[in-house]
């Protein structure tokens, strides 16, 4: 019996996303170990080319058993950059094509997850990535083919679990989707609405009651029709002041430790000027923070909804499923959702203090930059949602005081 291929599941951006090349803001091939797998090894080591080959083979560094990281490439001790990338271009892709390149080079900045068909969407770390992402209104949109053109690319596969619970993710995922694509509410109140939704189903989906999970699925989108209380904007707690403490002290306290991309940096920097612009008091910051976000950050966002709706739809499309999956609690994955959010209105409300005003390029540095130098580790969420927690607003409440 002949097994049927599956799928593609593929949103609009990908479609349209070409590597830039030498013109890339922020190459991949710097300060990154870049892996080799087995198979691209012994490739290398058959290569024609034998001065291509010998340079290869002097760049290499053997790693361990692991067939996925077999191996590594040397970097520039005074660039930073892989040993292979001359002229900001790879040098093996450039003398030989893309066919050799190692499945972590062909696949970055992709992401393809396998499930019943395979769900292909990439990083925002990579600056074209993020421009396609977040400034075209329908980057998020969905087609299905039966190949990709890209070869030797890493699929991921899930953990095993049982059809219940498996349907259980999906249909929590659907309906999360569907909620941050109703633009009846702000994004704002979309997020409150996913974390009322993960509040109330995590006890039953960590119990295992996968069914009454997917009853309570049902009942929720009726409640999102019907429930006066979930529909009232207003009922949610705010408070601007907590929101602001909260934020940049728990971003200060940590930055030192993991600031470490360039772009960030400059960022960081302009948000700490923004900050300090009327003063570095407290009241003269919050003052700062909440003139800025009222006249310059809100109108652009309300001008410009889709792309923080694509950014946060693209996050839950690429790692609801597998993170569940692995064992992430759900209210963890609402939580460091919210935060994430949070984080990057506070660094743009910040640059957009420095510089008295707010364009779609100062996004997507911030955007890109904050993926890159954050998102490769869960090491940043996990310390912020600790001082939270600590704090005591790990909470439905607690959220809600950051994202308002």
């Amino acid at each position: 019996m002949q097994l049927m291929q599956k799928e593609y599941l593929t949103p609009t951006y990908m479609r349209e996303f070409r590597c830039t090349g030498a013109a890339c803001e922020d190459t991949c091939c710097s300060l990154w170990e870049i892996t080799i797998d087995q198979s691209t090894y012994d490739k290398y080591k058959r290569l024609p080319d034998k001065p291509l080959r010998e340079e290869i083979n002097n760049n290499m560094i053997r790693n361990s058993k692991n067939s996925k990281s077999y191996a590594s490439f040397k970097m520039n001790q005074h660039t930073g950059n892989c040993s292979m990338l001359k002229g900001g271009l790879c040098s093996i892709q450039a003398k030989v094509g893309e066919t050799y390149l190692s499945q972590t080079c062909s696949t970055y900045p992709r992401v393809l997850n396998d499930g019943d068909e395979i769900e292909v969407s990439a990083l925002l770390s990579c600056p074209e990535i993020a421009r396609l992402v977040l400034l075209s209104e329908d980057a998020m949109n969905f087609t299905r083919s039966h190949e990709l053109q890209t070869p030797n690319l890493r699929i991921n596969k899930p953990n095993s679990s049982t059809s219940k619970k498996k349907q259980c993710i999906l249909g929590l995922r659907e309906l999360i989707l569907e909620i941050l694509r109703d633009r009846q509410f702000s994004l704002q109140h979309r997020l409150i609405i996913i974390g009322v939704l993960l509040d109330n189903s995590a006890k039953l989906f960590h119990s295992g009651a996968f069914e009454q999970v997917m009853t309570f699925l049902e009942e929720f989108r009726g409640e999102l029709i019907t429930n006066e209380e979930l529909r009232n904007y207003d009922i949610f707690p705010s408070d601007i002041q907590i929101q602001f403490q909260v934020l940049n002290n728990t971003l200060m306290a940590h930055l030192s430790k993991f600031l470490w991309n360039a772009r960030y940096n400059e960022c960081m920097n302009e948000y700490l000027k923004g900050m300090q612009r009327n003063g570095s008091s407290l009241s003269e910051s919050l003052h700062t923070y909440r003139s800025a976000r009222e006249e310059i950050y809100e109108p652009f966002i309300q001008h410009k909804a889709f792309i923080l709706e694509n950014y946060v739809i693209n996050h839950v499309y690429q790692n609801f499923v597998s993170d569940i999956h692995a064992g992430v609690n759900l209210f963890d994955f609402f939580a460091k959702l919210a935060i994430d959010y949070s984080y990057i209105r506070l660094h743009l409300i910040g640059m957009a203090a420095h510089r008295q005003e707010l364009n779609e390029e100062m996004v997507v540095k911030l955007i890109q930059s904050y993926t890159k130098n954050y998102k490769f580790s869960d090491k940043f969420l996990t310390a912020i949602l600790n001082d939270i927690q600590e704090q005591g607003y790990y909470s439905l409440g607690g959220m809600s005081l950051l994202i308002k």
